[in-house]
């Protein structure tokens, strides 16, 4: 797992006798995803504008089913992976794809279902959406007592250094926050080698707001004087 991506594998889906709706739902019936992989790869001269750059792909169920499983719905689009194709029995090497899945559709009445799995290509300088989680909560007034922030964003989109290791998510620091505290991008720790996106206005970013529990606002409005309830419980 070389700069944090790890590996996927799955084989060539032929064009005209494995498309549309009824091939599709036969790949399924024998655990078999199918997808594309699809976009821009200026490293390898591919360019998204040319047909011939889309591969139909199909991917075994239990190869994506383990990475939602580490990394839930969600970050599992967040990752990198190298996906090798293979394009027939005799193939014992196969061609290898670096990518990040897309678009992971589940059966629209079973939703446990995987339906399809799209992979759009990766290469250093695209944009990557990174998860954020939190840290030190202990450390925040607020979060210890069943506090919460309630969340804007979620991800911050980044581009990651060629050679350095693809973070799976971005710290966000948490020491000292009270309620009512808006969270902003100076509490998220950045890696070096790791950039956030020149798209993104980081004056503007806003992670969320931090709330804590009822009585915990009540306590603050009666410190502050601003209690509009005359001292009455909640009605």
């Amino acid at each position: 797992m070389k700069n944090n991506i790890r590996s996927l594998w799955g084989y060539n889906r032929k064009w005209g006798k494995e498309q549309g709706t009824l091939r599709c739902d036969y790949l399924r019936g024998k655990d078999l995803i199918p997808g594309i992989i699809y976009g821009s790869d200026p490293t390898k001269n591919i360019l998204s504008i040319d047909a011939s750059s889309k591969i139909l792909i199909k991917t075994p169920a239990n190869q994506i089913q383990r990475e939602m499983n580490r990394f839930t719905y969600h970050k599992f689009e967040t990752r990198v992976y190298d996906l090798t194709i293979y394009h027939g029995p005799g193939d014992e090497e196969g061609t290898l794809h670096r990518v990040m899945p897309r678009n992971v559709q589940h059966h629209p009445v079973m939703n446990s279902v995987l339906y399809c799995v799209n992979y759009l290509r990766y290469f250093p300088g695209r944009i990557i959406n990174i998860p954020i989680v939190n840290i030190n909560e202990e450390e925040s007034p607020a979060l210890k007592k069943d506090g919460f922030i309630a969340p804007i964003s979620r991800y911050v989109p980044c581009i990651v250094e060629e050679g350095v290791a693809i973070p799976e998510s971005l710290d966000l620091d948490c020491t000292g926050m009270r309620i009512k505290e808006v969270v902003r991008m100076d509490r998220i720790i950045i890696p070096d080698g790791v950039n956030v996106s020149t798209k993104l206005n980081k004056e503007k970013f806003l992670v969320g707001t931090v709330f804590g529990r009822r009585s915990d606002d009540d306590d603050d409005d009666v410190v502050d004087g601003t209690s509009g309830d005359g001292g009455e419980g909640d009605k």
